[in-house]
């Protein structure tokens, strides 16, 4: 049985390291503006987080406790880099989100926008286009 919960946990920590360098490449594409590439990352993702699902359900089974002590310290080890990769990514995106949304009520805002939908300001006095001073 143990060199069955070993195997399964071998596989799980493949999946850990393939996830996370996924991570690490999303972060790059966050960096350097390929959004267009973050679709394909994100499916790899959610494959890699059901394959996992899967395999720590099995390891769950297989008597877990017998699992030798390095493996459990790499799996450890690969789930806080994993978290803390996450995290990160999640924070940037939500920045980009919450950029992207404050650039859209500065320019169509709906109580108050500052800009006409044709791109000069609301205010007659300073009525001026899009980007112009």
């Amino acid at each position: 049985m143990t060199s069955q919960t070993d195997a399964t946990l071998q596989q799980q920590i493949s999946a850990l390291e393939a996830l996370l360098q996924l991570l690490i490449k999303e972060a790059r594409c966050l960096q350097s503006g390929s959004i267009t590439e973050l679709e394909p990352i994100a499916a790899e993702k959610e494959r890699l987080y059901q394959n996992i699902s899967i395999l720590e359900s099995q390891h769950r089974t297989q008597a877990p406790n017998l699992t030798p002590v390095d493996l459990r310290a790499r799996r450890k080890a690969l789930l806080q880099k994993i978290v803390q990769h996450n995290q990160l990514n999640g924070q940037v995106i939500g920045a980009l989100e919450r950029f992207n949304k404050g650039a859209w009520q500065v320019i169509f805002g709906a109580d108050h926008p500052l800009y006409t939908d044709v791109g000069t300001t609301q205010n007659a006095a300073q009525r001026h286009l899009i980007g112009s001073a």
